[in-house]
């Protein structure tokens, strides 16, 4: 009897381990794995689209039609293709906490990138979890879905569904040519995040899913693609709030240019295409449409980076999934409807700030952002003693904190609901006096995910941040309001009052930190 219960006990233990978690979808069956020993399903690498490549790039997106009735999807599948930027910038951050720089993995990159991850805490298809949908940033120029910062299954185990999905980059995705045709002519990129969200309206039930309570949240250019997204008529009902982290006002001027002037337009696009289809011709006369198709991933990257590589890939205004510029959007349209979280970390610029700055390229920069207002703006932050953090706190204001803050009063007068925050935590360690180490852009998500790495400094009180920030968040993505009982209490922005929320050594409610330098800012660009 005891042979008996111990070879059943062996037996159960081995089920137990070979256990998969599985999801059957459009005449497929999805195999995911458990994280690490949790009742965590994640399913990585799952295909939403048809490999954008030869007849298909520069071309819509096409739904994904299975080939087998059985897929694995345990590993993530390769980014898009890109240049290594963003990677050299994690190995960069490592190395600053005194870790060589190959503790960050190699990139593996392709063409073939649209794929999406889902991490879920049940497959039940009647749960109706909130769904969460991670949008990277990168300038829409590289980064990737599963950048070690943003993986879900920490975020899941608040009891929501959490993807995160890939889309064209750089000049695959952001990208036009003369012959390019018809409505889908431009910002391949923005109709790859598009079809990823159909995708998940339609089979996110189940993963445990509610497609009807969708939060789209991004950093930086994901963000700014967010933004565009809520006024597009393709997305519509594709999601149903925002949360927009560093980047969504920046994306305004880059598409305005405070004054209504578009910089990032269909001409531009085309403009870079047929640029692009001279430099690769071996005749007088640039490649036609087939014939760029016909040329290797890899020469057209190569090729776009060294000539357009200081590029910022807005999206495009199109006339048709992109009408107007955004802002025209935000001043004009009904916005009662709009529900976001949005806001700013404190050092956005810093790190890529010169260290020697003159006087005459403080002029310089403050006439460049705030041309008719330079004195005053000067007068603004005289009391600074570094330099640097002059032209921290003036990129800051101008690109991103002052816009966020005016998209959220025009939502909140149109009866909308928003809630803004400044993060300003900088974290401890021997290294904290290098510059990445301030409150840079993008330190918020390891907080955001929870998915502080290793090589990082994390104390009690990061943890404790985490804490309160997750919960912000998936309250929001839950109940509409990032409140609950448990935590600070985070009131609604209020165009008059202009609170925000404080995430840093304190989480608290303080003022506005630039109200001059904004005040500055709506004159100006309402002129």
């Amino acid at each position: 009897m005891r042979k008996f219960l111990i070879f059943y006990l062996f037996i159960t233990a081995i089920s137990g381990c070979t256990n998969e978690p599985k999801v059957s979808i459009e005449n497929q069956t999805l195999i995911g794995k458990y994280h690490q020993n949790t009742d965590i399903a994640a399913f990585l690498g799952i295909p939403f689209a048809e490999p954008p490549i030869d007849e298909l790039r520069w071309s819509a997106p096409v739904h994904h039609q299975p080939k087998n009735s059985v897929r694995h999807v345990k590993s993530f599948s390769p980014a898009c293709l890109q240049p290594m930027g963003i990677l050299e910038w994690y190995r960069d951050l490592a190395e600053v906490f005194g870790n060589p720089r190959d503790i960050v993995e190699d990139l593996s990159i392709n063409e073939d990138c649209l794929y999406l991850n889902v991490w879920t805490p049940t497959l039940n298809n009647t749960a109706n979890l909130p769904v969460m949908v991670y949008i990277h940033g990168g300038s829409n120029n590289s980064g990737w879905s599963f950048e070690p910062n943003y993986h879900g299954y920490a975020l899941a185990k608040k009891d929501v569904v959490v993807v995160s999905i890939a889309y064209r980059l750089g000049v695959f995705g952001f990208f036009s040519h003369p012959e390019i045709q018809g409505s889908i002519n431009a910002n391949f990129g923005l109709w790859d995040q598009v079809l990823a969200l159909e995708w998940i309206r339609k089979n996110i039930k189940k993963f445990g899913g509610n497609p009807n309570n969708v939060t789209a949240f991004g950093e930086s250019a994901g963000a700014q693609d967010i933004l565009a997204l809520i006024f597009a008529d393709p997305a519509k009902n594709l999601f149903h709030k925002a949360i927009l982290q560093s980047n969504a006002g920046f994306g305004l001027p880059q598409q305005t240019n405070g004054n209504g002037h578009v910089r990032s337009s269909m001409e531009d696009e085309r403009n870079r295409g047929l640029k692009l289809a001279k430099i690769l011709s071996t005749s007088d006369k640039p490649l036609s449409l087939d014939e760029l198709k016909s040329v290797t991933a890899e020469k057209i990257l190569n090729t776009y980076q060294k000539e357009f590589s200081e590029h910022y890939h807005s999206p495009a205004v199109d006339g048709y999934l992109i009408e107007r510029p955004t802002w025209l959007d935000i001043q004009n349209k009904d916005l009662s409807n709009i529900r976001v979280i949005i806001g700013t970390n404190a050092d956005e610029y810093y790190a890529n700030t010169p260290e020697n700055v003159t006087p005459e390229m403080l002029e310089i920069i403050a006439n460049q952002l705030f041309s008719s207002m330079t004195d005053d703006v000067m007068g603004t932050v005289k009391s600074e003693s570094d330099p640097r953090n002059i032209i921290d706190r003036l990129y800051t204001a101008e690109g991103m904190l002052c816009p966020s803050e005016n998209l959220a009063a025009n939502i909140t007068s149109d009866k909308g609901k928003s809630w803004v925050y400044y993060f300003d935590r900088i974290r401890e360690g021997d290294s904290a006096m290098h510059p990445m180490v301030r409150a840079y852009h993008g330190a918020e998500l390891p907080y955001v995910f929870n998915t502080h790495d290793e090589w990082m400094t994390t104390t009690n009180l990061d943890n404790e941040i985490t804490d309160i920030i997750t919960d912000y968040w998936t309250n929001f993505a839950k109940h509409d309001n990032p409140n609950n009982s448990n935590i600070p209490n985070w009131p609604e922005f209020n165009k008059d009052t202009k609170f925000v929320q404080r995430l840093g050594d304190k989480i608290e409610t303080i003022p506005s930190t630039e109200s001059v330098l904004c005040s500055i800012y709506t004159n100006q660009i309402t002129r």
